[in-house]
């Protein structure tokens, strides 16, 4: 059974406010796994579930462990408007802004739903275009505020590598309690 995607902003309301409660806010709440073919063109579809909530553009940049972090376009300019305030008198800002900005590539969704990953997108990725021999697949993941777009081969190398202990660390380090009974 396929995901139903969360339900659309009205018209003319800001989709996403930092800091909203995220059952309030569709794009806090992606979530999802799906897995598709890369074509010979380096384009992939997104999933519909998805693509209800980005209409007809996305923006495309480097992510961490080698994946792409994919953002709506309002969600793009807060991150912009965050990035620009940082000091480029600070060696961590300007490595945070050519790796997050400098990479950065609005993309359009086209009618079929389809997104073409720029070459050098799929370079840092590891993503490869399809051959006679092999096909190509990627792993799109809903996460709040953003989807990531690994290689199929590198998230299952990198979950592979994931134990309960360091999934028990992280939390800690976070504070994360999930408390289910409020």
């Amino acid at each position: 059974m396929e995901e139903q995607a969360p339900e659309r902003a009205p018209e003319g309301q800001r989709v996403e406010e930092w800091g909203a409660p995220p059952l309030d806010n569709p794009l806090a709440t992606l979530q999802g796994y799906s897995e598709h073919s890369v074509d010979d063109k380096g384009r992939i579809i997104m999933p519909q579930r998805f693509r209800d909530l980005f209409d007809r553009s996305c923006v495309l940049t480097q992510g961490w462990g080698k994946c792409l972090f994919v953002f709506h376009p309002t969600t793009w300019q807060r991150i912009q408007a965050d990035m620009a305030r940082l000091p480029m008198t600070r060696p961590e800002a300007v490595v945070l802004q050519r790796y997050i900005i400098g990479t950065a590539s609005v993309v359009d969704i086209d009618s079929q739903g389809r997104l073409a990953i720029p070459a050098y997108l799929r370079e840092h990725a590891q993503i490869s275009l399809p051959t006679a021999e092999t096909s190509s697949m990627v792993v799109i993941i809903g996460a709040p505020y953003r989807l990531e777009i690994w290689s199929k081969q590198i998230w299952k190398e990198m979950n592979s590598q994931l134990e309960d202990t360091v999934l028990f660390q992280a939390a800690e380090r976070l504070n994360l309690t999930l408390d289910l009974v409020r």
